[in-house]
C-alpha cells in the first residue's frame, strides 16, 4: 500500500514524498520535524487532525511561514497512536548532564531541565 506525504506552505504545495506501510510513521514524523520544527514552533502551537484516510499536522503559531504536513492513505488506529507518540517525542530530549528528560522550548529559551 502506498502513502503520500504532502507539505504546504501558505496553502501552496511545498514538498511531497511517497512511502510504504513499513516506514510510513517514521517518514511522516521526520517530515513533521523538518517542516514544523520543534525548535521554532511550540507544541501548544501545533494541531493534529485525522480521519481514516489522512493525518495532518499544522503549525498554528502565527509565524511567517505556516506549514501543514498531510499523510494520505489508509490510517489505522495503531498508526495514529504511533504518530501521536512520535510527534510528542519531538519535544522531549535528555539532559546531557543528568540524563533526565527535558522539554524543548522555543529556540530563544533553549533546553530546560528541572534538576540542572
Amino acid at each position: 500500500m502506498e502513502y503520500e506525504i504532502l507539505v504546504f506552505e501558505h496553502n501552496s504545495m511545498y514538498d511531497w514524498r511517497d512511502t510504504n506501510r513499513e516506514n510510513v510513521v517514521k517518514v511522516f514524523v521526520e517530515t513533521c520535524r523538518e517542516y514544523v520544527n520543534p525548535e521554532y514552533v511550540e507544541e501548544n502551537s501545533t494541531e493534529i487532525d485525522s480521519s481514516n484516510k489522512f493525518v495532518s499536522y499544522a503549525d498554528r503559531s502565527g509565524n511567517d511561514k505556516p506549514m501543514l504536513v498531510i499523510l494520505i492513505g489508509t490510517i489505522t488506529d495503531e498508526m495514529l497512536v504511533e504518530i501521536k507518540e512520535g510527534l510528542k517525542k519531538l519535544y522531549v530530549h535528555v539532559c546531557e548532564d543528568c540524563g533526565n528528560e527535558m522539554v524543548l522550548l522555543p529556540k530563544s529559551r533553549g533546553l530546560v531541565c528541572n534538576n540542572c
